[in-house]
């Protein structure tokens, strides 16, 4: 009885660790357009998010397509929802700083 007892709480603790999944550490920064001035800039990435978290979640991919880039800036252009959807679009640039 005390290991089925055992065994429910601890897939009930182990699932809402999961569910609860920290932001991990970006390697990337987001900055504005006049403290990446000193910079160069290199590519444009997108991102794409559905649903009630769907800015953070386009974001994420924007900045993990900048950072497989090896970009360390990003400067956010243009975030939009699409019509007719629950998705929501983020259009970024990528910057390389040496200092």
């Amino acid at each position: 009885m005390f290991k089925r007892l055992f065994g429910l709480l601890a897939i009930g603790l182990l699932g809402g660790c999961a569910a609860n999944e920290p932001e991990l550490y970006s390697r990337i920064n987001e900055a504005y357009d006049f403290e990446v001035t000193h910079c160069d800039s290199f590519a444009i990435v997108t991102g794409v998010g559905r649903g009630d978290e769907g800015v953070k979640e386009a974001k994420i991919s924007a900045k993990r397509q900048g950072e497989a880039l090896l970009g360390t800036h990003i400067v956010w252009l243009h975030i939009d929802n699409i019509e007719d959807s629950d998705q929501t679009r983020v259009v970024a640039i990528v910057y390389k700083c040496l200092v």
